[in-house]
């Protein structure tokens, strides 16, 4: 049975976001604003940030969304963004990780790849999670769930799987939740969750631009949708560019992150083919994962945090990789720091007042020996002054 999602609509209001191929990953976009929100808190089953996340996603979904939005008996939040009775697409992402403990999640922001800091990125599922706002953002129509306890046996979706007249409404659920850079998963375990049919398809769909190399792949092992196998015919998950999750040497590719992004809101989802038999797949997860029962019935946020000093992470690492970066010629890392910083409020307005020809090698070095005394806010702050211009 589903419930009404109650949450006051009190926090900042998110205009929405128009995507194309270009701005997918600027960091105004809400695929950017999501996944450092997610990466920036340790979400543990049942914990405070798995419940402040689920907040701040319902409070940044686009308002025409809003009453369209549920939560179930589990704690899933429900969003149908369907607008036509043949959009039979299912997106799932979950929002708790392995951490063990509430509390920021510190990480480390490179061009090409962002990093773990002491503990585990989160981007197992954080980069799903944001790929799903980004997907309704774009107009994606389609039925949308961000799952509670994927990493405590499926919980969530394990509660789903039970509302078949919900699932016999799709006839595909995928997931972006795999690691690596090329799978779509046609086998969870040891049994075959879509067809190879549509593996391939969807595949083509991704490479469509050249800039991607998907491959059907067989050797998943778990995610939510392998959950959904006895009722939705088309059931995978794609690779979104993480490694070494559960631990603290998880990382990242932002690169293939932003190209996956740019591709997935121009796939045609409901035109996939769809040839898997459900009744034909014998599940080898039914009951394999015990009998937890979860209730769940929202998802406030916790007085004893402030949302800033909850999701605030520690800069230095940040600003050491930029200055590294700086010293073999690229600045624009740097550049993009220090007006962040500098003026928050409009990163780009700062940008026209910087000559990087300023940022001499000389400059950039002494601010990496500096970073050991001050604070990371003052070197930003340092610099921008050394290479603030005249507009």
């Amino acid at each position: 049975m589903m419930v009404s999602y109650t949450i006051p609509i009190t926090h900042h209001k998110l205009k929405k976001a128009k995507v194309n191929d270009m701005n997918a990953m600027t960091k105004q976009s809400i695929l950017y604003r999501t996944l450092c929100r997610a990466l920036s808190v340790k979400r543990p089953h049942k914990g405070q940030g798995e419940a402040l996340l689920l907040d701040w996603l319902f409070d940044h979904l686009p308002d025409a969304l809003k009453d369209r939005a549920t939560a179930d008996a589990a704690g899933n939040l429900h969003i149908d963004a369907r607008v036509h009775e043949d959009n039979r697409t299912l997106f799932v992402a979950h929002v708790d990780t392995v951490h063990r403990e509430d509390g920021p999640n510190k990480f480390i922001k490179a061009h090409t790849m962002w990093y773990a800091k002491d503990a585990p990125l989160g981007a197992d599922d954080g980069a799903g999670v944001a790929m799903l706002m980004h997907l309704i953002y774009a107009n994606v129509p389609a039925y949308y769930i961000f799952t509670v306890g994927e990493e405590c046996g499926g919980i969530g979706a394990r509660s789903v799987s039970t509302d078949t007249e919900l699932l016999a409404q799709f006839d595909r659920a995928i997931a972006f939740d795999r690691r690596g850079i090329d799978s779509v998963i046609t086998h969870q375990g040891y049994g075959r969750c879509c067809s190879d049919e549509f593996a391939q398809a969807l595949s083509d769909a991704l490479n469509a631009e050249e800039t991607l190399m998907y491959l059907p792949d067989n050797t998943g092992v778990y995610t939510d949708t392998a959950e959904f196998v006895d009722t939705i015919p088309e059931c995978t998950n794609i690779s979104v560019g993480y490694a070494s999750e559960h631990s603290p040497n998880e990382s990242l590719d932002i690169m293939h992150y932003r190209a996956l992004a740019e591709r997935v809101v121009n796939i045609d989802w409901d035109g996939l083919p769809t040839k898997r038999d459900p009744s034909a797949y014998e599940s080898m997860w039914a009951g394999a994962w015990g009998a937890e029962t979860t209730s769940v019935s929202s998802f406030s946020t916790y007085d004893s945090y402030s949302s800033r000093e909850y999701f605030e992470y520690d800069h230095a690492e940040e600003v050491r990789e930029a200055l590294y970066e700086a010293l073999v010629g690229d600045l624009e890392y740097l550049v993009d720091l220090m007006c962040e910083s500098v003026y928050p409020e409009d990163p780009d307005f700062a940008r026209r007042f910087i000559s990087k020809k300023e940022l001499t090698h000389e400059v950039v070095s002494d601010a990496l020996r500096q970073l050991s005394t001050y604070d990371s806010e003052t070197i930003l702050a340092e610099l921008f002054n050394v290479a603030h211009c005249e507009a």
